[in-house]
């Protein structure tokens, strides 16, 4: 009865030892398959689908060197400006200081000009100030070999000049003036604000395009105003019937003013336009 019973316990743990022993694995934890959908996991709760590392958003400072021989890459600017202030502008140079020399200098409020080695005698009030225009006449000097010089802020000067063409007679020179010509303003060129006088020569100067017909009447006409008798006034118109130009002996034209237009800012910004204007005497 013993033994009967020692040999089912025997068998029973053979039998055991057999099972565990069997090398078979459970489904569904061999390899993956590709297109096998019950190799796929749906995973349906939220709590389980949460990343478990925060988000990182760090902030890189610029690196404060580079590689040797490689210079390092500034870092961009992607901040905004509120408000831009307003651009200062920039102050006009400073205008070269005039030269203390003798010669024709008009102080007016916004501007001085000067003719340096002229001698000039101005008329009216000497105060400009408040002027707008001066008037002088010439003592000595050449105007046809100066330079006009200005201080402030100028933006452009011009010239223009009036002409008048002169008979010589027995009774003196005998200004024609139905034959004057008074020139169009012409811009000076020039830098540092000094302006070279040009044009005012002789052989430059403009003059009226006179015939044989206005050159008689011109005489006449001045020989009258002269109060010369009626034969002295025949005498001179006899005297030019073969002249055919304003510029023929006994012709001449000269030079009896000339005119500048000086035009700039004052400190405030307001435009100003400044005459001077200078008589040659016969």
């Amino acid at each position: 009865m013993v033994n009967r019973r020692g040999s089912i316990l025997f068998i029973a743990g053979i039998t055991l030892m057999l099972a565990s022993c069997d090398d078979s694995k459970p489904a569904g934890n061999g390899p993956i398959t590709l297109g096998d959908s019950s190799s796929i996991v749906t995973e349906s709760d939220e709590q389980q689908l949460k990343d478990l590392v925060t988000d990182l958003q760090p902030v890189i400072p610029p690196s404060e060197g580079a590689d040797e021989g490689t210079a390092a890459e500034p870092a961009k600017d992607t901040t905004k400006t509120a408000t831009t202030a307003p651009a200062v502008p920039e102050k006009p140079a400073a205008a070269p200081a005039l030269p203390n020399t003798p010669g024709m200098k008009a102080e007016f409020g916004e501007v001085t000009v000067m003719l340096p080695g002229i001698e000039v005698k101005q008329a009216g009030n000497k105060n400009l100030q408040r002027a707008n225009g001066a008037v002088y006449t010439l003592v000595s000097g050449s105007i046809e070999q100066a330079t006009l010089r200005v201080s402030g802020n100028v933006t452009k000067v011009s010239q223009r000049y009036h002409t008048v063409v002169i008979m010589k007679s027995n009774y003196g020179p005998i200004p024609l003036e139905q034959l004057s010509v008074t020139t169009r303003w012409e811009q000076m060129k020039g830098g540092n604000n000094a302006f070279p006088v040009a044009g005012l020569d002789t052989k430059s100067l403009e003059y009226y395009d006179a015939d044989a017909s206005d050159i008689r009447n011109a005489v006449q006409r001045a020989a009258q105003r002269r109060r010369l008798s009626r034969k002295k006034v025949q005498e001179l118109v006899s005297s030019v019937r073969n002249v055919r130009s304003a510029n023929q002996k006994p012709m001449t034209v000269v030079l009896r003013s000339v005119m500048w237009k000086v035009d700039g800012k004052d400190q405030n910004g307001r435009t100003f336009s400044k005459q001077i204007r200078i008589d040659v005497p016969l």
